[in-house]
């Protein structure tokens, strides 16, 4: 029991310290919480955007600090569940695998989902180009690699 315990620790403390980014790209969160350097106000802008609901809007209107993205992609759906869940994303697409890409590749009506998850990750660096990199950005890399 002690052994799952501090494994789950573990594995916690990790994935906070390696995907961790000085902010939370943008939005309310970002805008109210500034100088995001530790794991609490990282969390603090994270549920910020997220209780208010307002990420998507601002990355869609370049509003909130966030970047419109450059190249039209029509699903909404797609735009709003890449800006929630970029840090699960780019965790399922350096592997190849994984349910955020499965549920992206649904989003975007991909048929061929094997060729799609074998171009994310072999452009991994691209679409995750830095580790400020916006959504409005990882969107744009995406259509990119993928179209």
């Amino acid at each position: 029991m002690k052994k799952i315990i501090f494994g789950s620790i573990l594995a916690v403390i990790s994935s906070t310290s390696v995907y961790a980014s000085p902010n939370n790209g943008c939005g309310l969160g970002n805008q109210l919480i500034s100088n995001q350097n530790s794991v609490i106000k990282q969390s603090l802008g994270a549920t910020t955007n997220g209780t208010s609901g307002n990420q998507t809007f601002g990355i869609s209107s370049g509003t909130s600090g966030c970047t419109k993205a450059a190249k039209f992609v029509s699903n909404e759906k797609a735009k709003s569940f890449i800006a929630n869940n970029m840090d699960q994303l780019a965790v399922d697409i350096s592997a190849g695998k994984g349910e955020s890409i499965d549920m992206l590749a649904s989003l975007l009506a991909v048929e061929d989902k094997a060729t799609f998850k074998i171009k994310l990750q072999n452009n991994f660096s691209t679409i995750f180009a830095g580790d400020d990199i916006k959504a409005a950005k990882v969107i744009d890399n995406i259509a990119t690699v993928a179209g």
